[in-house]
């Protein structure tokens, strides 16, 4: 099966290169054709480094017409609306990397797509899927007590890729993945460069904490538990393969034909998002 990478400017363009072509974790996939709106021809040379067969296409349409599954890279999620209704219009499975959109009528417009389509869509934050978070669901699943979860990741408010959701959607993905996807009574408890926002999911008081980058030099996502029987913080190791369970669940949609996320799991990642924003912003 062939896959096409529309937009090579993020990092993860090297990760779906490395886990696909050079390690073969899954001998009989691997991504062949590459586009993106701006290829500088470093960026060009960069990829090739990794892979020297995969082709370079001159247009998105080409690109689509060259392979059988489409994933949408670019680091702006502004450009994502655009790149994937051209694949779903092909019929072609699309896996879009964090977020889905900047907004949500984008987002919208693109489940509506896929679901008037009958094609295949999946989106996700890398942290949704790490071996951590699997085991912090599983905790939480079987936490007789209410609870109160906090999430805490890095974010770059001022970020030149559509601002705070560039960074902040990982946050409110592993948030969502935990507690689920349905919130209420959102406010803002602390604001500043280290914003903390409050809600409701169900019977747990679920806070996100917002971090600018430490003096580490890297991200640092965790959470932290706190019920009558169960206190815990787990931090979120992001390690050299970190992509690969992404990498993973994007083979699993295509041997399928199909996608493992609800409409409304896609969706309210970035209606969270704006929700925030707006209240930030008041």
């Amino acid at each position: 099966m062939r896959i096409g990478l529309a937009g090579i400017d993020s990092s993860h363009a090297e990760d779906f290169l490395r886990h696909f072509n050079v390690e073969e974790r899954h001998h009989d996939i691997r991504v062949t054709t590459v586009w993106g709106p701006d290829m500088p021809p470093v960026r060009v040379a960069e990829l090739a480094t990794l892979s020297a067969d995969v082709r370079t296409a001159a247009t998105l349409d080409e690109l689509i017409a060259d392979v059988d599954a489409v994933i949408v890279g670019d680091r702006h999620g502004d450009l994502h609306l655009r790149h994937a209704l051209a694949g779903l219009a092909a019929g072609r499975p699309v896996f879009i990397d964090k977020p889905l959109a900047c907004t949500p009528a984008d987002a919208e417009a693109i489940v509506d797509a896929a679901e008037a389509a009958g094609t295949p869509l999946l989106s996700g934050s890398a942290l949704r899927w790490q071996d951590e978070t699997v085991a912090l669901r599983a905790r939480l699943a079987y936490c007789e007590e209410p609870a109160a979860v906090q999430v805490y990741g890095t974010w770059y408010p001022d970020s030149p890729y559509g601002g705070a959701i560039f960074y902040a959607i990982h946050t409110i993905e592993l948030m969502q993945e935990l507690v689920g996807v349905e919130w209420r009574d959102m406010r803002i408890e602390v604001r500043g460069a280290h914003p903390v926002v409050r809600c409701r999911c169900g019977e747990i008081d679920a806070a996100l904490a917002f971090h600018p980058l430490g003096e580490s030099g890297s991200s640092d996502f965790g959470v932290r538990i706190a019920s009558p029987r169960l206190t815990m913080e787990r931090r979120i190791h992001l390690g050299d393969d970190y992509m690969l369970p992404v990498v993973n669940r994007i083979v699993r949609m295509l041997q399928s034909g199909k996608g493992d996320m609800t409409r409304d799991q896609l969706l309210a990642p970035v209606r969270m998002m704006a929700e925030i924003g707006a209240l930030l912003r008041t």
